[in-house]
């Protein structure tokens, strides 16, 4: 398919940088477009990582939510079971995908709010958190400190 996703909006950050950036004096409207052309290049880059993101982070998820079903109320254990037992969505369905890691992460956030976690539970659940946000392919950081808009006297 031409353009390809990747081409057009390596094609909307060229035309926001050539055409739209320098018509924009003012420095707060400035370093937000600069911002947000950086987000477009980072989603750029990201993109084709999204889908297997999302099945290694389905995979891994279920089998923490899975490790913690022992000391978790019958009513969560359920859900959980629901979810698991239910199949993963074709990858190519990003929708899908996404839609099933948001239910896996609500369960996992209900199950780490448990009191009857035991300690080591929890680092198991502390680690995973910290192992899929290394792996998280969206990851934005702004190309500019942002500008003070507050009003200070003196």
């Amino acid at each position: 398919m031409r353009p390809t996703v990747e081409e057009q909006l390596h094609g909307t950050c060229r035309i926001l940088e050539t055409v739209v950036a320098p018509c924009v004096a003012e420095p707060f409207a400035r370093t937000i477009l600069d911002n947000l052309i950086a987000n477009l290049r980072m989603v750029t880059a990201a993109l084709p990582m999204v889908a297997e993101f999302l099945r290694y982070d389905n995979e891994a998820t279920q089998r923490q939510l899975l490790a913690l079903c022992e000391a978790l109320p019958p009513e969560l254990v359920g859900r959980i079971q629901e979810a698991v037992t239910t199949s993963e969505p074709d990858v190519l369905d990003g929708s899908a995908m996404e839609e099933r890691n948001q239910l896996l992460r609500e369960l996992l956030a209900a199950a780490v709010c448990n009191s009857s976690l035991t300690p080591d539970m929890r680092r198991a659940a502390e680690s995973h958190m910290i192992n899929r946000a290394s792996r998280m392919p969206m990851r934005y950081v702004p190309t500019a400190a942002s500008v003070n808009t507050s009003t200070e006297r003196t």
